[in-house]
């Protein structure tokens, strides 16, 4: 499989559960807030791997910037919903993230959509867990 195959393929499947999180039609707006509707697009946004990384001060066990090969090419650093208003969809309920759950591409999700920041050794993401965790809450 190319790389281009997987990361279309991570792509895919990370669509796929963000927008199972975000129930539009269940959604309860704020008091005197508009109702959600439906989306517009997804936006992507990439990141290059050895800016960040030569920032790195602290190291974990997931941080793609301590691998033994240093990343080489653009990494996926979100991909989230977005209106043609400049605005986004806020209606995401607070689902509990589920490791097991993406266990089958975990692999590819590290090479592709690699976390790659750390606050302090030992505690990666702001003590919030997984990058993938970050973003499914």
């Amino acid at each position: 499989m190319t790389m281009a195959t997987k990361a279309a393929c991570v792509l895919a499947v990370w669509v796929l559960v963000a927008s199972g999180l975000c129930d539009l039609g269940s959604a309860r707006a704020p008091l005197g807030s508009k109702p959600q509707r439906e989306f517009d697009y997804f936006a992507l946004s990439l990141q290059w791997p050895g800016t960040i990384c030569a920032s790195t001060r602290h190291c974990c066990a997931t941080n793609g910037c301590c691998r033994s090969e240093p990343l080489q090419t653009f990494t996926i650093h979100g991909l989230w919903p977005d209106y043609d208003d400049g605005t986004w969809p806020s209606c995401c309920r607070r689902t509990q993230f589920e490791m097991d759950k993406i266990l089958p591409l975990k692999e590819v999700l590290d090479k592709y959509w690699p976390s790659l920041y750390c606050s302090k050794s030992g505690t990666c993401f702001s003590g919030k867990g997984l990058f993938w965790a970050h973003e499914v809450q």
